[in-house]
């Protein structure tokens, strides 16, 4: 772009030109001619209120979009439970480590009472529970993300 049609991009949008831009509308020909016009086409632009949208047209954009805006929402949503699943992996490895020494704990202090195949038959239970309850709850999460999901969609 050149300066006279920076000018003339500047008289268009209605913004007052600076010094060297009102010096260089004074010495240039092609400017001078054309600021006239383009006040003319900013005063019609200003002046017309535009139409208003034929019935049944925001109908029409609503189903010609619905396709994109649908695939839009799921992608948000594999967005969401991406995070979710994320952010409830994170202390996992924690737990887990935890666990284990809770369950080697828990074994070492039982079989100090207790015969060792006992001990072995509560710690595989408290373990098969402990793992139910870990696949239940982290299994749950995806579930539940994509519910909260659908609350804001709707």
């Amino acid at each position: 772009m050149t300066a006279c049609d920076d000018i003339l991009a500047t008289l268009l949008l209605g913004e007052s030109p600076d010094a060297a831009a009102t010096a260089h509308l004074a010495t240039c020909a092609r400017c001078a001619d054309e600021a006239a016009a383009v006040r003319d086409v900013r005063g019609a632009l200003a002046a017309d209120a535009g139409g208003e949208p034929r019935a049944g047209l925001s109908a029409g954009v609503v189903r010609a979009a619905a396709p994109l805006l649908a695939q839009n929402a799921r992608w948000a949503a594999r967005r969401t439970v991406g995070r979710a699943v994320a952010a409830a992996l994170v202390p996992l490895p924690f737990l887990l480590f935890l666990d284990a020494h809770l369950v080697r704990a828990g074994y070492d202090l039982l079989r100090t009472m207790l015969p060792t195949s006992l001990c072995v038959y509560l710690v595989f239970n408290y373990c098969a529970t402990l793992t139910l309850l870990l696949a239940a709850s982290f299994g749950a999460i995806p579930i539940l993300a994509e519910r909260q999901m659908r609350g804001i969609r709707v």
